[in-house]
């Protein structure tokens, strides 16, 4: 094996992780869930403890549950996502409602 064969060896095997992570992150499932929040106060700690709780039980049960190693990665990274997610409507939520609240 030449040198110039070794290079392109090598420099193909530094490639072929990252296609495949590429390929692994398109073919990811888009998932969605929805949280009741009509009777929560977002003013009160408790209201913004329950919108949480509401969100984390919305992610278990959307994202699933897994026991093999990379289905339990993937499932982790879902519920991961969805409390993310949570936590920025969270802040939106609360911004509105002072909003809401101050203008009357």
């Amino acid at each position: 094996m030449t040198r110039f064969d070794r290079a392109a060896l090598a420099a193909a095997l530094a490639l072929a992780p990252i296609s495949t992570a590429a390929s692994a992150e398109a073919m990811r499932e888009h998932v969605s869930a929805s949280v009741s929040v009509h009777d929560i106060d977002f003013s009160t700690s408790a209201g913004r403890s329950a919108f949480q709780a509401r969100v984390r039980r919305a992610a278990r049960h959307t994202c699933g549950t897994s026991y093999d190693l990379r289905g339990r990665s993937d499932m982790l990274r879902c519920r991961g996502e969805m409390m993310k997610d949570g936590e920025v409507r969270l802040a939106a939520l609360t911004r509105a409602r002072g909003t809401e609240l101050a203008a009357r």
